[in-house]
């Protein structure tokens, strides 16, 4: 009993002595999110809630800051009437580079307190309709650019994520946006009071990893192959979405213009490895441009940098979100394609 005892201690001693040391060190501080409702039917952060982000063990990208009076990162609190609105996910909130690096940032050198923006992880093709009903009224943007990347689309017909929204087909032909409210768990403030806890669950991602596991023990289920089938879904939704996206934009007077990522693993390991699921790209650039909505497509102008300088364009292998490079690449040719137009 007393060997069981002396153990016991043992452990607590580490884990409090664990917990001191992390105390000291730039450990995520995860975000506390604001409840989301029918009224307000989008992910974002307490408003103006200091923060530190760091990414991996070793805490890579450490940094700190400060969310907007909207609860939102990386975007001021407001901006002049008739310009550029920015609304993506966690590539566009950005919490690992200051705001002069992002795309906003730098689209607001070029048009000074004329850019804003609304991003929160997360955030899939729906939840941009339902910021731009709850925005655009009040913003009046002149543009609204909207970044699409891999898991827009791959995951286009998945139930959404509690605080987020998603689409909805019935009948085979009807689709509609449905929304699953959050509500903060009483216990998430006092747990993030704990390093050592913030430190398994958003440096190591203990709770992935964990899952990961226990798929690999369970054993893969057999998918059935039902490419056809779809990718006739992803049109019927995403034609849905376009078609509601004009109506926004006739009713708010603004330009759409997508930002479309592109496969950087395919482009670093020439084709060898993918990001993109097959014809995903394609079927949407496709479809948005039928509905003559503007695309700047990522993928040539990340490949052309990777071939004449070889330079990453993001955190990869750690971390595949964009670095300054690739957000400085965007937003180039996001003012190339304005001042064409």
């Amino acid at each position: 009993m007393r060997f069981f005892l002396g153990i016991s201690l043992g452990v607590l001693v580490c884990l409090a002595m664990l917990e001191g040391l992390l105390r000291f060190l730039p450990v995520n501080s995860g975000m506390r999110m604001e409840a989301t409702s029918i009224e307000k039917p989008f992910a974002r952060c307490l408003p103006n809630q200091d923060y530190v982000e760091s990414h991996g063990w070793a805490m890579g990208t450490a940094r700190t800051g400060t969310t907007n009076s909207l609860g939102f990162n990386n975007s001021p609190d407001s901006s002049e009437k008739g310009g550029v609105l920015v609304i993506g996910d966690s590539y566009i909130e950005s919490f690992m580079l200051d705001f002069p690096d992002t795309v906003q940032g730098r689209l607001e050198e070029k048009f000074p307190k004329k850019v804003q923006a609304i991003a929160a992880s997360g955030n899939g093709l729906a939840d941009t309709l339902d910021i731009l009903k709850y925005f655009a009224p009040q913003i009046k943007p002149a543009v609204v650019v909207l970044f699409v990347e891999p898991f827009d689309l791959s995951q286009l017909l998945s139930k959404p994520s509690v605080g987020h929204s998603g689409f909805f087909v019935t009948n085979e032909t009807d689709v509609s946006v449905t929304h699953d409210p959050y509500t903060e768990s009483p216990n998430k403030k006092r747990l993030l009071k704990s390093a050592l806890i913030r430190y398994l669950y958003y440096n190591l991602k203990f709770p992935d990893w964990a899952s990961k596991a226990l798929k690999s023990v369970r054993g893969n289920t057999p998918q059935v192959n039902k490419t056809d089938d779809l990718s006739t879904k992803k049109a019927l939704v995403l034609n849905y979405y376009f078609s509601e996206l004009r109506l926004l934009s006739a009713a708010n007077g603004f330009r759409v213009v997508f930002l479309l990522d592109g496969d950087r693993k395919a482009i670093y390991s020439k084709n060898r490895e993918r990001s993109w699921n097959t014809n995903d790209r394609q079927l949407f650039s496709k479809l948005a441009l039928q509905q003559e909505l503007d695309v700047v497509d990522m993928q040539p102008v990340f490949k052309r940098h990777w071939d004449e300088q070889r330079e990453r364009m993001d955190f990869l292998p750690m971390d595949g979100h964009w670095n300054p490079v690739a957000h400085k690449l965007a937003a180039d040719e996001i003012v190339k394609l304005l001042n064409n137009k």
